[in-house]
């Protein structure tokens, strides 16, 4: 009898012992969401290491970058998303001057300044060169040839020529941007519409990303005289007040790895950011160009003047 009555009062004990303990929850979320202007839900296999690594599900929701600020201003803490992916410069500072954005540690940002946002709150994981196609590869090719003779095709719509845009006020200054506006009025000026009858020069002014997908032939330009090539950046940020905020920095700092960002970059068909030296699997990340010396840190200050400059084009 007493052996039962210790066995009943030991079940209790028990019982009651197991009510005060707290459950053990993993801290590991199970889902990251990922708004993107680019990308779509399919393209969650891009991060297919990351997601490995991390045992953690990648979910893509396809946003332009309107969209993103219209439903962080609706929902603020409860976004449904945790990170943005975007194709441009411009739309990641967009975000940032509407308030959309957290300060990203600058353990997780690159040493290159040059490739972080002036308030550390987005950061570049690829770079998109403007390049050429229909030019021979081997005579070198300027931009400054868009200016003059056959007119030509620009595949680029305004968001992804701002980069651009903002390169070539750059190089003039401020102090010259009667010059900036007088050569973007002659690039202007030979772009090809679908209204033209006149016989085109065989050039199309693209990006890397869109002929590298399509494995199109392409040259590099400013190479010949070592005054670089023009180009935007593919970046990532953090939404404020993010839900899965130390997940996201994972992945920040997943793909700001040397090696693990080259391979992002092969699958985005982007350059990475640091140039390979020739030690990258992927072949074409070797044939690094010489870039222009703006940044997308610098391309950032340029954007308030651009707006009046593209009014007077």
């Amino acid at each position: 009898m007493n052996r039962m009555v210790f066995a009943v009062v030991a079940l209790i004990l028990l019982s009651l012992h197991g009510c005060n303990t707290p459950v053990v929850e993993s801290k590991k979320p199970k889902r990251l969401y990922i708004a993107s202007d680019f990308l779509t839900p399919a393209d969650s296999i891009l991060f297919k290491d990351f997601k490995k690594r991390e045992r953690i599900k990648i979910v893509i929701l396809p946003m332009s970058v309107d969209s993103i600020v219209a439903h962080y201003n609706e929902k603020k803490y409860n976004s449904t998303f945790d990170l943005v992916l975007m194709k441009s410069t411009y739309a990641l500072d967009f975000l940032a001057k509407n308030n959309v954005l957290h300060t990203i540690e600058e353990t997780h940002t690159w040493e290159n300044k040059g490739f972080v946002a002036p308030q550390s709150d987005w950061m570049i994981l690829g770079l998109d060169p403007y390049v050429i196609t229909g030019a021979e590869k081997n005579r070198g090719f300027q931009y400054n040839e868009l200016t003059y003779g056959k007119k030509w095709k620009n595949e680029l719509n305004q968001q992804e020529m701002a980069a651009f845009q903002a390169s070539v006020l750059f190089q003039f200054g401020r102090k010259n941007m009667n010059k900036s506006l007088t050569w973007l009025e002659k690039i202007e000026g030979q772009t090809a519409t679908p209204g033209d009858t006149v016989q085109t020069a065989p050039y199309v002014l693209s990006r890397l990303s869109h002929v590298q997908k399509d494995g199109k032939l392409f040259v590099y330009p400013n190479q010949s005289i070592k005054f670089g090539v023009f180009y935007d950046g593919v970046g990532v940020g953090i939404i404020r007040q993010a839900s899965k905020y130390t997940a996201a920095l994972s992945f920040i700092s997943y793909y700001s790895n040397l090696v693990y960002n080259q391979k992002l970059c092969n699958r985005l068909h982007l350059l990475p950011v640091q140039n390979p030296n020739g030690m990258s699997s992927f072949s074409y990340q070797n044939d690094y160009p010489i870039l222009f010396r703006c940044t997308p840190r610098d391309m950032v200050m340029q954007f308030r003047d651009l707006k009046r400059i593209r009014k007077r084009i």
